[in-house]
């Protein structure tokens, strides 16, 4: 099963169908203390169509995602013993971290990430899913791991809610290996089943 992933602008949907803008937070840009200020832009919440073809028993479905993303995918806890300057942490509603320079850099990758999330191998955790890249950069390799939830929406033209959780470096070795179709995740999610942890 593949999945035609295509961008909707907000209130709009590629069925005809108005739908209403996706939540989520409008990231405001972080200003660092020597000046520059980083762009988040990118993590703006966004709706996304995915497409899963005809199956041989199944018509072709459409599901209109609205796409939101969250705190950790651009900030981390702090290190031990790390003295923080107040002018480095950044926080929403439930929590306040310290900007990452590292995630900011690799998020501006996410926005593709999502939009391809049929074509890539995904694995879920029992509790959420995951999906790990191949990183290289400077001369170094490393897996970016990014994790995600999905879950059925109950507002207007909007089918399911798609929210990354987090987005990082993965430095611990890759416990589940046992991949799962991003299409399976959704009409699970959909209708209501369950998604067995992997064995």
């Amino acid at each position: 099963m593949s999945i035609d992933s295509r961008l909707t602008t907000p209130g709009q949907t590629q069925r005809g169908v108005m739908a209403q803008r996706a939540k989520g937070i409008a990231w405001e840009p972080f200003q660092h203390p020597g000046g520059e200020a980083y762009c988040l832009d990118h993590l703006h919440p966004e709706c996304v169509e995915y497409v899963i073809p005809p199956a041989k028993n199944a018509p072709e479905r459409r599901f209109q995602v609205a796409v939101s993303y969250g705190l950790h995918c651009f900030t981390r806890t702090p290190r031990e013993g790390e003295a923080v300057d107040d002018a480095e942490w950044y926080s929403d509603s439930r929590e306040k971290r310290v900007f990452c320079l590292e995630r900011w850099q690799l998020s501006k990758m996410l926005p593709e990430v999502v939009r391809t999330l049929g074509n890539r191998k995904c694995l879920h955790t029992g509790r959420e899913e995951f999906v790990t890249l191949k990183v290289v950069e400077e001369g170094r390799t490393f897996d970016y791991a990014i994790f995600f939830i999905v879950s059925k929406s109950n507002a207007p033209g909007i089918d399911m809610n798609l929210f990354i959780v987090s987005a990082h470096e993965r430095f611990n070795a890759l416990k589940y290996t046992k991949p799962i179709r991003f299409g399976v995740i959704l009409m699970n999610r959909y209708q209501g089943k369950k998604i067995r942890p992997p064995r």
